[in-house]
C-alpha cells in the first residue's frame, strides 16, 4: 500500500533565540502543508567541546561560541508543543544530550528525530528507543554497516515504527553528492520507510527522491535567507516550501499503484485506437486475414 509522504518542516536555529518567531514558524509550516515542525533540543555544554587541540595548543574552539544562541529553553518546548497541538501539526524535536530524551517525552512528542552525526552516539540511541517512539534516522555520512548497527540498537530498545533519512551532510551539498539511489538501498537493505533530509537548492531533490521511494522529506525552512544565523542560507522559504508540497502531492498522483492496466478513460477509447481487420472494397469488418487494418476512425466515409 502506498503511503503519503510526511514533509518536516526544520527551525533548527532558524526562530533566532525568540520564542514568538518560533510561534510563526508554527503558524506558516501548518499553512505550507507541512505535517510536522521540528525544532532542536541541545545545550552546547553537552554538544560541543570549548577548546580544540590546535597545532599542539588548546585553544578556544570558536564552534562552542557560536552556539551561544541556539539553545531551545526547556519551559519553551510546552509552549511550542501546545501551539502546534492547536494548530494540528505535529511537533518534532531532535534530542542532542541524554537528559533531552526525557524532556522530550514529558513534553509529550511522538516522535524523535536523530540526528546524523549521533548515529553512533549508542547512549542516546537506546535512550531513544526505551520510549517506544516513533524514530526519525538521519544517515548522513555513514554507511550501510553504521545504519546497521544503528537500527539494531533502537529495535533491541524498543523504539517505535523507525525511518531512515538519505541526507548528504554539506550545507548546501554540490549535485554531484546527492547519490539519490542510495534511498532504493536504504529501502531494499532494511524494509523500513525511507525519506531524505535535504539541504539542497530548490525542489528537485525532494521530487526525484520521492519518485523513487521516499516516504519522509525533511527541508530547513527560513523566512528570509539573508538573516544571520547558520541555517538561513541553505533553508528554503516558506513560499518555495508551499510549492514543494503541491509539487509532490501531484506526483504522488502520477505515481499510481504501479499495476499496468487500463485507465477507465483508455477502456472506453480503447476500441477506437485499436486496429481492426476491413475489406478492402467494402470496408466493412472482415475475418479475412488478407483485409487490411485499420482504426476504425479511419474508415473512407
Amino acid at each position: 500500500m502506498n503511503r503519503k509522504v510526511m514533509f518536516i518542516a526544520e527551525v533548527g536555529s532558524n526562530y533566532n533565540a525568540d520564542i514568538e518567531v518560533a510561534k510563526k514558524y508554527i503558524y506558516a509550516a501548518r499553512d505550507s502543508g507541512a505535517n510536522a515542525v521540528k525544532f532542536q533540543t541541545l545545550r552546547r555544554d553537552k554538544l560541543v567541546a570549548p577548546k580544540i587541540l590546535l597545532n599542539g595548543t588548546w585553544t578556544d574552539n570558536p564552534v562552542y561560541h557560536s552556539f551561544n544562541n541556539l539553545e531551545l529553553q526547556d519551559d519553551w518546548h510546552y509552549i511550542l508543543k501546545a501551539t502546534a497541538d492547536e494548530l494540528g501539526i505535529e511537533f518534532i524535536s531532535t534530542p542532542f544530550y541524554l537528559e533531552a530524551v526525557d524532556l522530550l517525552e514529558k513534553v509529550g512528542v511522538c516522535t524523535c528525530k536523530i540526528a546524523s552525526g549521533d548515529i553512533t552516539f549508542f547512549p542516546l540511541l537506546e535512550a531513544v528507543g526505551h520510549t517506544g517512539q516513533r524514530v526519525i534516522l538521519s544517515t548522513g555520512a555513514s554507511s550501510l554497516p553504521d545504519v546497521e548497527r544503528a537500527v539494531n540498537i533502537l529495535t533491541r530498545s524498543g523504539a517505535g515504527e523507525i525511518s531512515l533519512l538519505h541526507c548528504v551532510t554539506n550545507y548546501p551539498p554540490r549535485w554531484d553528492e546527492m547519490n539519490l539511489r542510495a534511498i532504493v538501498t536504504l529501502k531494499e537493505t532494511f524494509d523500513l520507510p525511507v525519506g531524505i533530509s535535504d539541504h539542497s537548492p530548490g525542489n528537485m531533490v525532494p521530487i526525484a527522491a520521492v519518485a523513487l521511494g521516499a516516504t519522509v522529506i525533511e527541508k530547513h525552512i527560513t523566512f528570509d535567507r539573508s538573516l544571520p544565523g547558520p541555517d538561513h542560507p541553505f533553508s528554503v522559504t516558506m513560499a518555495e516550501f508551499s510549492d514543494m508540497v503541491r509539487q509532490v502531492r501531484l506526483l504522488e498522483q502520477t505515481l499510481g499503484t504501479g499495476e499496468k492496466v487500463p485507465t477507465e478513460a483508455e477502456l472506453a477509447k480503447q476500441h477506437r485506437i485499436r486496429r481492426g481487420i476491413y475489406d478492402p472494397v467494402t470496408y466493412e469488418p472482415s475475418d479475412d486475414p488478407k483485409g487490411i487494418w485499420l482504426r476504425p476512425e479511419h474508415k473512407p466515409s
